[in-house]
């Protein structure tokens, strides 16, 4: 008997189509398996065979076919497993199942006939979703993953038996109907440092500050422990929350790139991502690909906050393949088998010395490196990568009178305030325009949402030839303007806006 079950496969962050085609006919007892599986799929028929043994059932004694189309996509994962499995218990006659063409199979089996979850579930929620009447079929520990497409019918079963229970029963049984992103919890904070609790740094706070409010890259340079990477470490706590479409965005994203051997159940990203790959990570690591071709940490990063670290012990090469996604903010990559896009909408922040010892910026302490080995430090990071960062700060050693301080400087609930408050006045401005914040507009609206007097553009004219600025540099820095202009609630941009910013645009 001949019988056709649906399912899906990923490839990148897409979720294609597959049909799982199962023939099983009288002949001599064989099993064949054709349609470019890997070897994980092909392995799949010894723990279906099993888990199908385990709830009392036989499947052996056929002749079995079974073809994955298309044909001309290759098949990854532990994912078709189940799928498998309702195709042969019910090419055999073991099972029958009523209107077996609305459901779609999704999940990885045990030899117990357990099922467990997998990877990429969400974007087969929120492609079947388009689909009225079609009920897709998941392991449990899916469940809360599949409930954020609102309006989605599913079914969550815990082991195979309890599958097949539903399927005999036919009609509603067992379906549940997603709520969305509807009545769940919001943003944890715990864990994440206070700016409250960091002494002196002022210059640094706001820098900071004006990097949140407009989503902008930032450099900060200084001596070792002034301070660097625990004011970037705040910085989740004063980032506005997320948007429920970026919610899914974001959550999607980390689904598909569940790793083997990730434990418990996948759980939906509320919080801004704060990436920190180690300055040893491979561009296959930052970037994706790999032969299972998942996402990176720039991917991982997106809507949140990717932050390097010692930049300059980064491998060149690896920071260099960040600049197309730091402007397109998607990162494209091509291989034999057809080309995966990505997003990586993210703001990058890094942090670095001065010199190879560390002391060039500290008054307290003498630099050992001779001028030759300062500046071979430096070119390690290109001009093209540092002039798409639009905020550099140097970061000065805090006075030691300051530890001893007992008053708390401005916490970072006052400072996620104004910052919610800028980002509100740029949602408003870009309401009908393909980008959210300030930091992604072109830079036509740069040109056109800084609106500036005689004065002020002339001062960013001659401030820009005294800076020898690029074009994407004055761009940049009308950007930067723009947004402490909404931290002022300002229509215009003056002077005083476009000076703070020129501060960002120079490290000592």
């Amino acid at each position: 008997m001949f019988k056709r079950i649906r399912s899906y496969c990923l490839f990148g962050i897409k979720a294609v189509p597959v049909s799982v085609e199962v023939d099983a006919s009288q002949g001599l007892p064989g099993f064949t398996l054709v349609g470019l599986p890997d070897n994980a799929v092909r392995e799949s028929r010894e723990r279906v065979v099993s888990s199908i043994r385990s709830i009392g059932k036989v499947v052996t004694g056929f002749r079995t076919t079974v073809n994955l189309s298309p044909a001309d996509l290759r098949k990854e994962g532990s994912a078709l497993d189940l799928p498998l499995a309702i195709g042969m218990l019910v090419a055999t006659g073991e099972i029958a199942v009523a209107e077996l063409e609305r459901y779609v199979f999704v999940g990885e089996l045990s030899l117990d006939g357990l099922m467990k979850p997998v990877r990429g579930v969400l974007s087969i929620a929120m492609d079947l979703a388009k689909e009225k009447g079609s009920i897709l079929v998941i392991p449990r520990g899916n469940g809360q993953e599949a409930s954020l497409v609102e309006g989605l019918r599913f079914i969550c079963a815990d082991s195979l038996k309890e599958c097949v229970e539903y399927l005999e029963q036919g009609g509603n049984a067992g379906v549940k109907i997603a709520k969305g992103l509807k009545g769940l919890s919001a943003v944890d904070l715990d864990g994440v440092p206070d700016f409250a609790n960091v002494v002196g740094m002022d210059g640094v706070k706001r820098a900071l500050e004006v990097a949140a409010a407009g989503a902008h890259n930032f450099l900060l340079v200084g001596s070792p422990g002034a301070g660097k990477t625990l004011c970037a470490r705040c910085l989740p706590g004063i980032l506005p929350e997320m948007t429920e479409l970026e919610i899914l965005e974001t959550t999607r994203i980390h689904s598909c790139a569940r790793r083997a051997g990730d434990s418990g159940d996948f759980r939906p990203v509320f919080a801004r991502p704060f990436r920190t790959p180690h300055h040893s990570a491979s561009m296959v690591s930052l970037v994706g690909g790999g032969a299972r071709l998942l996402p990176g940490e720039a991917s991982l990063a997106h809507n949140g906050v990717l932050f390097l670290d010692e930049l300059p012990e980064f491998n060149r090469c690896v920071l260099e393949a960040l600049r197309e996604p730091m402007e397109d903010g998607f990162i494209s990559v091509s291989r034999a088998s057809g080309t995966v896009v990505w997003p990586a909408r993210f703001m990058m922040g890094a942090a670095m010395n001065p010199c190879p010892c560390g002391y060039a910026m500290d008054s307290k302490r003498v630099c050992t490196c001779l001028p030759d080995a300062r500046k071979r430090y430096r070119e390690k990071i290109s001009g093209p990568l540092l002039d798409r960062i639009d905020i550099q700060i140097s970061v000065p050693p805090v006075d030691s009178s300051l530890f001893v301080k007992t008053e708390k400087s401005e916490p970072s609930s006052e400072i996620r305030k104004r910052v919610c408050a800028a980002r509100a006045i740029q949602r408003q401005r870009f309401a009908n325009l393909p980008f959210k914040n300030n930091a992604e507009m072109t830079s036509e609206y740069a040109k056109k949402f800084a609106a500036m007097d005689q004065a002020a553009s002339r001062f960013s004219v001659s401030a820009t030839d005294k800076m020898n600025l690029s074009a994407r540099g004055y761009y940049r820095l009308l950007k930067v303007a723009r947004t402490i202009a909404d931290l002022r609630n300002s229509e215009s941009v003056e002077i005083s806006d476009l000076s703070e910013a020129l501060r960002y645009r120079s490290i000592g």
